[in-house]
């Protein structure tokens, strides 16, 4: 909660002294596709599902070409979790349904290049926070349990944008983020393992159709990969090895000011 309550005010601090900036507004949908391995590269469990089965909200603030940027968002739905239990790690010997909660915030500054009056370049650099709750159900002959996956991020990215009329603008960005004192809590053993190598990209398509110069309505086709390496070891106990590759589709306004 500290760490929200510190974004948070840092967002409101960023609006106050924004100028010449724009809000967004956007629904979101996910696709999960995440899998967890041993030291060996053996498949040990899956998340998947489909569109429309993670919903969510995002909210940003940024500058239209300069400035100090924020962005929030938050998910939640199931997926299909496929793996094993303690008493057989097999993959595909076990399968139930996974409560997902994804909440991602971060905050920087961006500044653009222009190579000319329809075509530009946007940097970015920055720091963010990412915690997903993973709550792995319960079925009748096997007990759920719960893991909260969260750590903070060093990212710098760069775009492509092209201004294709007056009123259509298609864009490229793709960004790079370090994670540190990344960390997975379980509440089945009562551990909190220390996460190693954690890192991701994203890589981003966004559409933006302007009505007028204040109001506009956007979509953006959005690729996140995030690479997790196996935690310390507690009393024999690990995180294994995974990865994330989620992709998220979102729809929304934005007002500039």
């Amino acid at each position: 909660m500290v760490k929200f309550a510190f974004f948070v005010l840092l967002l409101g601090s960023t609006a106050l002294y924004s100028f010449d900036s724009a809000l967004s507004m956007s629904t979101d949908t996910t696709r999960f596709d995440y899998a967890e391995r041993s030291t060996n590269n053996t498949l040990l469990d899956t998340e998947t599902n489909n569109f429309g089965e993670i919903t969510g909200f995002s909210f940003s603030l940024d500058p239209r070409y300069n400035g100090f940027y924020a962005n929030t968002s938050y998910a939640y739905g199931n997926t299909n979790y496929i793996g094993g239990t303690h008493t057989n790690s097999t993959y595909g010997s076990h399968t139930t349904t996974t409560q997902n909660s994804i909440f991602d915030t971060s905050y920087g500054y961006k500044f653009t290049q222009f190579i000319d009056e329809n075509t530009y370049i946007p940097y970015h650099f920055g720091l963010g926070y990412r915690a997903w709750l993973r709550e792995i159900k319960s079925t009748s002959t096997v007990s759920g349990y719960d893991e909260l996956y969260e750590w903070q991020y060093a990212t710098i990215g760069i775009g492509f944008h092209t201004r294709l009329s007056s009123n259509i603008d298609l864009g490229f960005e793709t960004s790079y983020k370090m994670a540190f004192d990344a960390q997975m809590y379980d509440n089945w053993y009562g551990n909190t393992y220390h996460l190693q190598n954690v890192y991701g990209y994203t890589l981003s398509v966004p559409f933006e159709y302007k009505f007028n110069h204040s109001w506009s309505a956007f979509a953006i086709y959005n690729y996140e990969f995030w690479n997790i390496s196996a935690s310390n070891a507690i009393n024999g106990y690990y995180e294994p090895d995974s990865e994330t590759k989620n992709e998220t589709l979102s729809v929304g306004f934005k007002y500039y000011f």
